[in-house]
């Protein structure tokens, strides 16, 4: 074999190697030029991550800032006079906002465990009721449903500060969190009975409705439309829907210690319509507006006495 025969044997012994090599340099060669862009951009990426997580921070601001805004009006307490917490905040909110806040959802909750060490049964199937005190307080209905929904907001904003302990929260929101913990504080303070009968539900509707006929947005709701949803046993969804999810309402829907509620208020409306549909404005003095007469006869429930006990 001559020369030129030889170097073409050895060619065509290579050509399944050099294959492989192809592949193994089209295996190496997305990684090596990711590497190689951020070693040459390393400085210009730090920035924009950095960038990133600046607005990604910003945007947990303003969201923390529009959800705290809202609970005070939810409430009904008066922004101009709210109180200004322990005087063992003022330094805290200098050294760190953030701890700040912390530290005042701690005080709430030790109140709510205080409330219910001094006034909870012994005996209860609410498990672990000094680890969840203020859920406990709601289960058994010394909390209205629009503060036990203002303490769960708190605890949530509470609960996303943790998750961002190495940002820091403006001031100002850190006070405007601690002096509404402190006039939720107070409501939890002045707790001085658990009911044993629940009205508080009843009451809440009673409010709701009161404010939906204020509005003057629903007078279209006629007298003939109650009956209806009364005798399909539909009246909360129906009310739910009327304002688009807004108010108390949709609290009492879901799982919560109002579920039951549900059932038992659209009995009574159901016994309260067979009893007494058609001489509403004879008996109640309603004769033009359907959201009048749920009003009158919610009223009606109350006066009887509910004999509904929340979900254990």
């Amino acid at each position: 074999m001559n020369t030129i025969e030889t170097g073409l044997h050895d060619i065509i012994l290579l050509l399944p190697s050099m294959e492989h090599l192809i592949q193994l340099l089209d295996v190496l060669v997305w990684p090596s030029v990711v590497l190689f862009v951020i070693f040459v951009f390393r400085g210009s990426l730090q920035e924009l991550f950095s960038f990133i997580e600046k607005i990604k921070y910003k945007d947990f601001e303003v969201s923390f800032h529009n959800r705290l805004k809202k609970i005070p009006e939810e409430v009904g307490f008066d922004l101009e006079n709210l109180p200004e917490g322990d005087v063992r905040f003022v330094k805290l909110l200098e050294a760190s906002p953030s701890a700040a806040v912390m530290e005042a959802w701690i005080d709430i909750e030790s109140a709510a465990r205080k409330k219910v060490q001094e006034l909870a049964p012994t005996k209860t199937t609410f498990r672990n009721i000094l680890q969840r005190p203020v859920l406990y307080l709601e289960h058994i209905g010394a909390l209205t449903p629009s503060t036990a929904k203002a303490l769960r907001e708190l605890q949530a904003l509470r609960n996303d500060v943790a998750h961002t302990r190495d940002r820091e929260l403006s001031k100002e929101d850190a006070l405007s969190y601690i002096s509404i913990s402190a006039a939720m504080l107070k409501k939890i303070e002045s707790i001085t009975d658990l009911p044993k009968i629940k009205l508080t539900a009843l009451t809440t509707l009673i409010f709701e409705l009161n404010s939906l006929i204020d509005s003057g947005k629903f007078k279209h709701v006629t007298i003939d439309d109650v009956y209806a949803v009364i005798r399909d046993k539909r009246i909360i969804p129906f009310l739910d829907e009327l304002t688009n999810g807004h108010g108390t309402i949709g609290f009492f829907q879901g799982d919560g210690p109002y579920s039951s509620f549900v059932d038992y208020y659209h009995d009574r409306m159901e016994q309260m319509h067979n009893a007494y549909s058609g001489n509403h404005r004879r008996k109640w003095g309603v004769e033009n507006f359907g959201l009048c007469l749920l009003l009158a006869w919610t009223n009606e429930l109350v006066q009887q006495g509910s004999g509904w006990y929340p979900s254990d």
